[in-house]
């Protein structure tokens, strides 16, 4: 027996992603995203309409029992903001003078560590950066970050009425 599911239409999710800002893509993202253990995703629900940040662990399926599609991710094994961009030009030329000053080759919170000591904001910088790059990168052409979800989202659903896919034929 087949399960029907009711999910948003097409327009409904363009209101969506029209109303979404770069930071509330990229933040839900972020927020699951832990270095070399969890890919963090920013996902639309297509039931609800709901945009929310998922976490899936290295080997982990996603979920089964949701049909969603993904709005942006933050790969387990990536950095996702690189220490030349998270700086200023000074900021960084002190950074790497402090991070000189440790014997260590490697300390995983020495960023963290020199945020601290010049009172920025690691977490709010790191998002306004990402949040940056995708609006630069990703949704420099709005149409076609719109139609690249679309895709997806006929994917998701099923459909073999997709306007946005040619195949050989209509070529």
């Amino acid at each position: 027996m087949e399960e029907f599911v009711e999910v948003i239409g097409v327009e409904h999710l363009k209101t969506v992603l029209s109303g979404l800002s770069p930071e509330e893509i990229v933040k839900p993202a972020y927020d699951n995203w832990q270095a070399g253990i969890k890919t963090g995703h920013t996902v639309l629900n297509l039931e609800t309409g709901n945009v929310y940040g998922l976490g899936v662990d290295f080997n982990q399926l996603h979920l089964a029992t949701e049909i969603y599609i993904e709005l942006f991710t933050i790969e387990s094994h990536e950095q996702p903001v690189r220490e030349e961009d998270f700086f200023s030009k000074n900021e960084y030329e002190e950074f790497l003078e402090f991070s000189s000053d440790d014997p260590c080759e490697f300390i995983p919170d020495i960023i963290t560590d020199f945020c601290e000591k010049k009172d920025i904001d690691e977490y709010e910088r790191t998002i306004g950066i990402l949040a940056y790059n995708f609006d630069k990168n990703e949704r420099a052409n709005y149409n076609m970050w719109e139609s690249k979800i679309l895709n997806k989202y006929y994917d998701a659903i099923h459909e073999d009425h997709n306007p946005f896919k040619f195949s050989e034929s209509t070529l």
